[in-house]
């Protein structure tokens, strides 16, 4: 109890701080989350800021979040103090979220308002992720009422490949409102798809009709989107796009500009990077499925393997440069067998997260690097080793 009202205290005091700064610095108007009964609230992930962009909806009470372990984990000082004061539920990227659902739960019987980004990860094209299938069934389990937020601009404001803040406008508004008896009523399925509506988003869609400027200090419109856009269009090339200043060129020759909104204009080989995303996943997985022995590589030779044990210790377990094929995925001399996988997710725009039944690793760049295309290229072969499966039985 008293834990729960230090923070209460400490939260009124840092939001009445915190969100003139927003307001002013990205153009935050955040609608306020309903009050009364604790609740679960259920929010869109496009930027790292949207734990503080959440807080700024309920500044007279503070929020309990969901939050992944990988967070400040270089930084112990700073981790302590998070934790002393906001006691967020951890849970450990790509692994089982059965112990993170026990800690929901048991939040919200002591009567802490718990806030989920359900997608699991920050957007990467603007668009809304599908949300974790676990999430319907923890939302009953918790017998609480149910609020699905949006937020609205973030994307062009702090997008998860870039570099800085941008300054722009972020709307968050309540979207849904569910009493815990009609959640009762419903199937985790339907929740599900009550929260997928209520948190969905395009951003370049809205971009495209609202046409709101993108202010950037220095050369840095597009700066790191080759995190983003790994496939040139014009040459196939993987890991030969570049991002500087408002233009992403190819060493092949193609080059695309984008206007104060971040759109493509010009001949732009497609209407939005969304869409130049959606290609390039496409193409990817063709390539994938065309070549048995095709192979990712990067040249770099100086990312760090580190593996981190149950009590979150963590030791350093190879160096060197990184490569992955149908059969292993490959760090320095360390090799893991690509069947053996059992997830895998990216973490901010450096870091891939690797879990097997035996291990947790995090695979880390010095800066930031297309990490994703590897992701991809392991979930095209979890799809085929599953179509493979159906068509033996």
């Amino acid at each position: 109890m008293e834990t729960s009202r230090r923070q209460e205290k400490l939260w009124r005091i840092l939001s009445r701080i915190v969100y003139p700064v927003l307001r002013h610095r990205v153009g935050l108007e955040a609608e306020q989350l309903p009050e009364g009964q604790p609740s679960i609230v259920v929010c869109n992930h496009v930027t790292d800021l949207d734990p503080v962009l959440l807080g700024m909806a309920s500044r007279d009470h503070a929020l309990t979040y969901v939050a992944s372990d990988h967070i400040l984990r270089d930084r112990p000082f700073l981790r302590k103090l998070l934790y002393w004061s906001f006691s967020p539920i951890v849970r450990r990227k790509a692994t089982s979220a059965v112990d993170t659902c026990r800690k929901t739960v048991r939040a919200i019987r002591a009567g802490k308002t718990v806030c989920i980004f359900a997608e699991g990860e920050t957007t990467w094209n603007g668009r809304t992720a599908p949300i974790q299938p676990g999430t319907g069934m923890l939302v009953k389990a918790a017998g609480a009422p149910l609020v699905t937020y949006r937020f609205h601009g973030g994307y062009f404001t702090a997008p998860r490949w870039g570099k800085g803040l941008r300054r722009g406008k972020i709307t968050g508004r309540v979207t849904g409102c569910w009493t815990a008896e009609e959640l009762k009523r419903m199937t985790a399925d339907e929740v599900n798809r009550l929260i997928g509506e209520g948190i969905r988003e395009d951003a370049f869609a809205a971009q495209k009709k609202e046409r709101i400027p993108v202010r950037v200090s220095g050369n840095r419109m597009l700066a790191q989107i080759e995190t983003l856009l790994f496939l040139c269009p014009k040459c196939r090339g993987i890991g030969t796009l570049r991002g500087r200043g408002d233009r992403l060129t190819c060493s092949c020759g193609l080059e695309v500009r984008v206007d104060q909104c971040m759109l493509p204009v010009g001949e732009a080989p497609f209407p939005d990077f969304g869409a130049w995303d959606d290609w390039q996943t496409a193409a990817l997985g063709e390539m994938i499925r065309k070549d048995g022995a095709f192979r990712l590589s990067d040249s770099r030779n100086d990312l760090t393997l580190t593996e981190i044990d149950p009590e979150n210790a963590a030791r350093t377990a190879d160096r060197g440069s990184l490569s992955m094929d149908r059969e292993s995925f490959r760090i320095g001399n360390t090799v893991i067998p690509t069947a053996g996988i059992s997830d895998m997710a990216t973490l901010q725009n450096r870091k891939l997260a690797i879990s097997t039944p035996e291990h947790y690793y995090e695979l880390q760049a010095p800066e930031a690097m297309c990490l994703r295309k590897y992701l991809l290229f392991w979930l095209e072969t979890v799809k085929r080793a599953g179509e493979q499966a159906g068509e033996e039985s």
